[in-house]
């Protein structure tokens, strides 16, 4: 009868081989021809960037320091629910220098009407009109960002995609000159979200949908962590804990939208 101790060593190499490989160069092939893909991340508070997305960023990043695309990333709220707004928005700023994203292709976003709150979800309409000077002027492709569930269930997350959805479905892309961009959503696992480096090794098996995943390295969950670090206002310990255990650190699947 096998032991748990002869289990995971049974298991070892496997997930060791997983976990170094290299990193994911998956794009979202949403480029116009004879241009690159450019992508906005679109989250709600600072951090999200790293608990949720950081396998995509790795990837999107390395992709963009080799000419083959950019990435912006936008949080639509200082997270000043707790009167933190001013110290998060330094930490996102920290967090994203860490994944390679530039100045200039960061901004953080502080309108009365987009505050950090657990209870209401955002406007979509507000949310829309904000972001659609920045996939206009940075000529957006892609627009990346939570699904329905919004990973945990808060409700500012599940109202950034009511925004880009808004944005997207409304007059407000219907310049002859403004190409509208395709929008993919990350696809909650509420089931196996605390599953660790096992999330890479088996996310392969778990996929529903065609859409691409992105697969962090040991190198590349080095580097979520570094992001962590940047983030202090966020690191309680329980919370803390189930981040280093997160899927999210490992495995990103997307899930186009169409409409």
């Amino acid at each position: 009868m096998l032991t748990t101790q002869r289990i995971l060593l049974l298991l070892l190499p496997l997930i060791a081989g997983s976990l170094l490989r290299p990193r994911t160069k998956h794009t979202f092939g949403t480029a116009l021809a004879g241009h690159k893909e450019r992508t906005l991340l679109l989250t709600a508070h600072p951090d999200d960037e790293t608990f949720f997305f950081s396998p995509t960023l790795t990837a999107l990043s390395y992709s963009s320091m080799h000419g083959l695309g950019d990435i912006f990333v936008v949080s639509l709220s200082t997270g000043n629910a707790k009167g933190l707004g001013d110290a998060r928005r330094e930490e996102f700023g920290r967090a994203l220098e860490i994944f390679g994203i530039r100045e200039e292709r960061r901004s953080i976003l502080d309108h009365p009407y987009l505050q950090d709150n657990k209870t209401s979800a955002w406007d979509p309409a507000v949310i829309a009109e904000e972001i659609h000077p920045l996939v206009v002027e940075h000529n957006i492709t892609t627009i990346l960002t939570f699904d329905s569930h919004g990973i945990t269930g808060h409700p500012n997350h599940r109202s950034a995609l009511a925004g880009a959805v808004h944005l997207i479905s409304s007059t407000l892309l219907l310049s002859p000159s403004t190409v509208c961009p395709r929008l993919f959503t990350l696809y909650s696992r509420p089931s196996t979200k605390h599953l660790g480096p096992l999330a890479a090794f088996v996310a392969p098996g778990y996929i529903s949908s065609p859409g691409p995943v992105f697969v962090a390295s040991l190198v590349d969950y080095v580097t979520a962590l570094r992001a962590m670090s940047k983030h202090p206002s966020q690191l309680r310990l329980i919370p803390f804990m189930k981040g280093l255990f997160s899927r999210y650190l490992w495995v990103n699947e997307w899930v186009e939208v169409t409409m």
